[in-house]
């Protein structure tokens, strides 16, 4: 037992470590500085919170992992404030085509992609969170943490919708990453959602295959 407690905080450790390196990283020479320290904002209290979290080892691995993946792809688009993310350039350097060319998108769509995983990820670290930390029943957990991926999504975007009232038109674009859409926080917020419900779907397909014959829990 101890044993298996000094690795998982090992794990962790290491995965703290190279999203540290990776903020660190995304700073040097900054295309948009303004903006990508206002992002980053977001990112030190992501990784506040996974240093709390290694420090009392009260996540599981797996939770700790979909936590870390949210907060790389922030610092991804952090970097390049989300409009302007090369991902389809990344994606013909790795597998030789053009992934825009088969989508025809009309905006960059790495924002979008995030809004997704955000829900798709936090599905299973808060379902841990709401039955170890605040002893949620089980089988309400995953319905209180789409609750909350909906309800943080929606503040996310009255959020910007303030700092558009703050900033000049010019910083809210950059920063919002709109790119013109004016139904942009509303296609967010559906993106994060439905990201959470096919996480949630996924888990309790697992749970009904693994308990044949049974009925669901968890």
């Amino acid at each position: 037992m101890r044993t298996h407690y000094m690795n998982s905080r090992s794990i962790k450790l290491l995965i703290l470590f190279l999203l540290i390196a990776s903020l660190i990283i995304s700073c040097i020479r900054p295309i948009y500085p303004l903006e990508m320290y206002m992002q980053h904002s977001a990112t030190v209290v992501m990784i506040g919170f996974l240093f709390y979290v290694y420090m009392k080892n009260s996540l599981s691995n797996l939770s700790y992992v979909c936590v870390a993946l949210v907060v790389l792809l922030h610092i991804i688009g952090a970097r390049w404030i989300y409009s302007y993310t090369p991902y389809d350039q990344w994606f013909q350097s790795l597998f030789g085509f053009s992934l825009n060319d088969y989508l025809h998108p009309r905006r960059n769509g790495y924002d979008r992609f995030v809004h997704f995983m955000y829900g798709f990820l936090l599905v299973i670290p808060l379902k841990e969170i709401y039955k170890n930390w605040f002893k949620v029943p089980g089988k309400l957990t995953a319905h209180v943490a789409w609750l909350l991926i909906l309800t943080t999504s929606l503040l996310y975007e009255v959020f910007e919708w303030i700092l558009s009232i703050v900033l000049s038109p010019e910083q809210a674009e950059a920063y919002n990453g709109q790119q013109g859409d004016m139904w942009d926080p509303q296609k967010d917020m559906a993106l994060a959602m439905l990201g959470a419900i096919i996480m949630v779907l996924l888990l309790k397909i697992r749970i009904k295959k693994k308990r044949p014959g049974e009925p669901g829990r968890e």
